[in-house]
Parts: C-alpha cells; structure tokens; sequence
C-alpha cells in the first residue's frame, strides 16, 4: 500500500462498560493519547553502570466535550463517573472507527483512575480521564 498520513481525527477511543467487544463511542471525543513507560531499574554496581527494563505503565488519557443526548447512543461524562465511582473495569478500543488495510489498533481492559469535570467562564464544559489499563494491550494490524 502507499504511503498515507494518519488524522488524528480518525484515531478515536471506544469502550464497552460490560467488558466485551460491543464498543460504543465517547460523546464529542476532543483528543485521546495512549501512552506506554517503562519504569528504569538502576542496576548500576562498582562493575559499571547498568538500567534495567521495569514495569511498563499503560494508560489512556482522554478528554470530551459535555454533550446531553441520550439518543446518540454514545458514552457520555455522567457514565464515565459512574464508571469511574463504581470502579468498574471495562473493556476498550483505540483506533480507526472503521479500519482499512493496515491500519494498527489497540485493544485492552482498563478501569478510570481519574475524572475532572471543569466548567470554566466561556467555554464548554470539559471532562478528562486517565484509563489505567490493566494487563497487556493488543496491537493489531488490520488485513488487506
């Protein structure tokens, strides 16, 4: 395939409160980043120094713009809190909404480690979410 630029309109994030694969899309999604560290273990000793790979720690920050409508169908802030207080843990999808030859999409489980709700003068309201993804994530590159 030739070469194509990835929009970061088109990498969205789905989640499915029960767990399984019917993922259902976050209302007015503003912007999501998936991020992956790797916790450094210093090995260093009087035979040199040395840094070891730790703990990876996966997480998804996301950040939506309050929209009511029930119809939509879409995941909205008020179920992201209940979510977030029931400490339920969920299952999740980042990528493409529709997924074309070689495109690349994450899957995993995760739970909300945190919710902000700001209602500032002027603007929208804003909730942020950080999803601390439980166990691995699963990369897959969509077949031609």
């Amino acid at each position: 395939m030739a070469r194509r630029e990835i929009s970061g309109n088109d990498i969205l994030l789905k989640i499915d409160p029960l767990g399984g694969t019917n993922y259902v899309l976050l209302v007015c999604l503003n912007s999501n980043a998936l991020e992956s560290t790797t916790s450094v273990i210093d090995a260093g000793s009087k035979c040199g120094p040395n840094k070891l790979p730790g703990v990876l720690d996966n997480k998804i920050q996301l950040e939506i713009i309050d929209v009511l409508d029930v119809a939509s169908g879409e995941i909205s802030s008020s179920e992201l809190f209940t979510l977030q207080q029931n400490k339920t843990v969920f299952s999740w999808y980042y990528g493409p909404m529709t997924p074309v030859a070689e495109d690349v999409k994450y899957t995993g489980k995760g739970f909300l480690a945190s919710w902000n709700n700001v209602a500032a003068k002027n603007t929208p309201v804003i909730t942020t979410c950080t999803l601390e993804i439980q166990g691995n994530i699963t990369q897959t590159v969509q077949a031609s």
